[in-house]
């Protein structure tokens, strides 16, 4: 017989109460009749959470005191969380399933917590891309398209999106994209060789390292699979934050009005532009997509080992 952790256990009991109520074939609902389930046991949830905080003396005002009731405080947990569990049963999230997002959410916390420990103290700034800078995005990108589309995406291609190839395939670039997204693309990505390195180089010479990304954080898989990518490297970066229009985050940063912000480093043409017109000097990895760019502010490297010293030597 096949040994069951507690949390199988846990959602067996309730997957057999939830058939009671619900019928066996519950899985078969349309996601119209499970968004009505969902309702009504979110309010059952909120209800049985009001109860368990009333075991406890949560009124601060009052004046009087009882002994808390560890017993009725148990059961009410434990109310509570077989609504949880049930919410998950009705939309067929297994015990697995869920684990893993416990997992993938402790890692964001964990890391969260650890960068937010951290204080800029007025330290000359360098703010970093992600995708492309630090991670092997395009070829881990072109390589799945291949794998599970069989897209043809060549990384030599001078579209930053690659806009012909997923074209020519017939299928929607955003819904591939989204489909790469909840996939767990992101958390699988190559670093970029020697790039976490400088990275830590120049921190330890007394820069703040602020890693920008433009990728979608309210995607919770995007968010928490980019925590748990970084959350290897928290020793060569100080904090991380998520905007599509980074200059305009960087203008409205504590960083800017000071001049902290000493160098950004990207790749898209779109951000390298806008960063050396505002007069921040840009570092700039040389890719057939951004090799056209020009300005004065702009300096490409081929190897992010020359980072250190562009940096130093300005």
């Amino acid at each position: 017989m096949k040994y069951k952790t507690d949390l199988e256990l846990f959602f067996d009991l309730q997957d057999k109460f939830h058939k009671k109520v619900y019928g066996s074939k519950y899985k078969d609902f349309s996601s119209k009749e499970k968004e009505e389930i969902s309702k009504t046991l979110g309010l059952c949830l909120h209800q049985e959470v009001s109860s368990l905080i009333s075991t406890i003396n949560f009124k601060s005002h009052t004046k009087s005191y009882t002994e808390v009731d560890i017993s009725n405080f148990k059961y009410e947990a434990a109310d509570a969380f077989r609504y949880i569990i049930a919410l998950l049963n009705t939309w067929e999230i297994n015990d697995k399933e869920f684990l893993q997002a416990f997992c993938e959410k402790d890692v964001y916390l964990n890391v969260r917590n650890k960068l937010e420990k951290r204080r800029w103290e007025g330290q000359p700034v360098i703010i970093v891309d992600v995708d492309d800078v630090l991670a092997e995005f395009r070829d881990g990108f072109s390589e799945w398209l291949k794998k599970y589309k069989d897209i043809d995406a060549s990384v030599s291609s001078k579209e930053y999106y690659f806009i012909t190839a997923l074209a020519n395939s017939k299928e929607n670039p955003e819904e591939i994209f989204m489909e790469f997204l909840k996939t767990g693309g992101f958390k699988n990505l190559e670093v970029v060789k020697h790039s976490m390195k400088s990275l830590k180089t120049l921190r330890k010479k007394g820069y703040w390292i602020q890693l920008l990304t433009a990728r979608p954080k309210e995607n919770l898989k995007c968010l928490y699979d980019t925590y748990d990518w970084i959350s290897k490297w928290t020793d060569c970066f100080d904090a991380i934050d998520f905007s599509t229009e980074k200059f305009r985050w960087c203008a409205q940063s504590e960083f800017y009005d000071s001049g902290a912000i000493k160098f950004a480093i990207d790749d898209s043409p779109k951000h390298i532009e806008e960063y050396a017109k505002h007069g921040i000097k840009t570092l700039v990895p040389l890719k057939t997509y951004n090799d056209f760019v020009s300005h004065e502010n702009i300096t490409f490297y081929s190897d992010p080992k020359e980072i250190i010293n562009l940096v130093l030597e300005n």
